[in-house]
């Protein structure tokens, strides 16, 4: 998951290393509800999976992305 977070940081514009698997939507401010489906989006595309719709709001923490972030 270092790789995500390092994407994620990425992604959302954050100084590397500023993230954690804790980290939330709504505790860092660059984490809106915009980059939020930015962040997804992206995710899908980088790891080749599909995020269902109705997963999407329960999608806190960076954590809670895990299951979409394997590689083959």
């Amino acid at each position: 998951m270092d790789d995500f977070l390092l994407f994620a940081a990425d992604v959302l514009g954050v100084p590397q290393g500023s993230l954690t698997l804790e980290s939330a939507c709504g505790s860092v401010p660059e984490w809106d509800s915009v980059m939020h489906l930015r962040l997804v989006m992206e995710t899908e595309a980088r790891y080749g999976t599909s995020i269902p719709l109705e997963a999407v709001p329960a999608l806190h923490t960076l954590a809670d992305f895990a299951p979409y972030v394997v590689r083959p």
